[in-house]
């Protein structure tokens, strides 16, 4: 993973669209600089402090998005992060008590603005850079209670993939079974818990909401896959036999149908036991050491 530079700024002003004071926007300038120095911290806290008591409510709200980026400021570590595909990864993270901190200040910026989604994506953001699942998904419930704007879900949405990439899926599991309290009839939400599930071996948890999935969204290919490959490995070869051509048929990607159809081969061969079919479909669509149907028997064993 490469490491980067965080700037809460980034999401909490993407949606701050009132006029401010011109000092107090300086913040932004100010801790955005590649080379901010301590002494910048120290003099953007000051800056901001000034404005926490403001008569200007918009201004309350903006200083305290101010503070929440001068706890980190300065403040990042390297982490040594386990994962769920028994791997681990070093990455970007911050101390224990700039996180705190940050915090503190995001959640008094939802106090004061409960409908503006930049502090919420701010405060599921530092909790994903802290390593801090679970309250993570604490401060997704809250989120989603509050903030019920049209992009919602595809921002709720967004930190579910970042796990899923982290391979932290226990903690994506968890986060998305609170999404679904609010969305329990959105396809993507509950085909990523299929999936979810799935990816942590938990087949019979996970078949349930790869089926439905396919229910809300008959003609999504993902979904028609995934189920094909659920029933695939319960070995319900009845199931599956026609799922994957099905979702083959969907795909419009030559690079992704290749691969599907190589996959489909090698259910051809493993479990229908067709090895000329088999070995036709690998031939058209999966690379030479892949082609394992198409090698020939070998020679009966003299008893």
């Amino acid at each position: 993973m490469k490491f980067r530079r965080i700037l809460l700024c980034v999401f909490l002003c993407t949606s701050f669209a009132v006029a401010q004071s011109s000092n107090l926007s300086e913040w932004q300038t100010i801790l955005g600089q590649k080379d901010c120095r301590q002494a910048d911290c120290d003099r953007t806290r000051a800056l901001c402090v000034a404005y926490v008591d403001s008569t200007n409510h918009s201004e309350q709200v903006e200083a305290q998005k101010c503070l929440a980026n001068v706890a980190l400021c300065n403040r990042g570590t390297i982490l040594l992060e386990g994962n769920d595909n028994k791997g681990g990864v070093i990455r970007q993270g911050y101390p224990p008590d700039a996180i705190d901190e940050a915090l503190q200040h995001l959640n008094k910026g939802i106090e004061l603005a409960p409908h503006d989604l930049s502090i919420h994506q701010g405060r599921l953001h530092i909790l994903e850079e802290g390593g801090r699942y679970s309250e993570m998904a604490k401060a997704m419930d809250q989120s989603c209670a509050l903030y019920k704007g049209k992009d919602a879900l595809q921002s709720w949405l967004a930190y579910s993939a970042e796990l899923f990439d982290m391979r932290q899926f226990k903690a994506d599991l968890e986060l998305t079974i609170i999404i679904e309290k609010y969305y329990p009839d959105n396809a993507d939400v509950v085909a990523n818990i299929g999936a979810l599930y799935s990816v942590l071996y938990r087949d019979k948890e996970a078949l349930p909401y790869l089926e439905r999935a396919v229910q809300l969204s008959p003609n999504d290919p993902i979904n028609v896959w995934n189920l094909a490959l659920e029933y695939d490995d319960l070995n319900e070869i009845n199931k599956a036999v026609d799922l994957f051509p099905r979702a083959i048929s969907l795909v419009n990607n030559p690079k992704q149908k290749l691969e599907m159809n190589c996959r489909y081969a090698q259910f051809i061969e493993k479990k229908l036991k067709d090895h000329p079919r088999a070995c036709t479909l690998e031939k058209e669509n999966c690379e030479k050491e892949k082609q394992s149907a198409c090698a020939p028997a070998s020679p009966a064993t003299a008893k």
